[in-house]
């Protein structure tokens, strides 16, 4: 399982904006980043706190399915970054103001809100999960305030 490489599938696709199947952050982390260029196991080292476990229920929801024939996986040693892995989206903004616009934008949601998503915050350690919580948290937005806002907040984000 760990050797596979893995692509999502249309309900993959659905329950990131869906959010209903998936509820572990770490799970719900691992289906936002996976994608054929690297395998099973190297996603699981690249998303803090992923566990076969996780991978594993991805594909008994049928989240996620093996693909054949994928590109190999880029060497661990590579100059290629994980915030730059092909097809997954990027920021413009670096490590500090990434973190900046996201701890403003939970100061704006309330205090327990606020508070929930600022501990988010701070729990990322580096670019690549500052991106994957950014990503969340719009999927978020899109699921209770619609598009529009989702969109606006991607902008404010960097994304494009």
């Amino acid at each position: 399982m760990l050797e596979e490489r893995y692509e999502k599938t249309e309900a993959g696709r659905a329950e990131i904006k869906s959010r209903a199947l998936v509820q572990a952050r770490v799970a719900r982390n691992l289906l936002l980043v996976i994608d054929a260029g690297k395998s099973g196991g190297d996603w699981l080292g690249l998303v803090q706190g992923a566990t076969p476990a996780d991978l594993e229920l991805l594909v008994q929801y049928q989240l996620v399915r093996a693909t054949a024939g994928a590109p190999p996986s880029r060497p661990m040693g590579s100059m290629a970054t994980p915030s730059r892995l092909a097809g997954a989206p990027t920021t413009t903004l670096d490590f500090s103001q990434l973190y900046t616009a996201l701890s403003a934008f939970a100061k704006a949601q309330g205090l327990l809100k606020g508070y929930k998503l600022t501990l988010e915050v701070e729990q990322c350690a580096d670019l690549q999960q500052l991106q994957t919580l950014a990503l969340d948290i719009v999927d978020r937005v899109r699921a209770s305030k619609g598009d529009a806002a989702a969109h606006e907040l991607r902008a404010t984000l960097g994304f494009h």
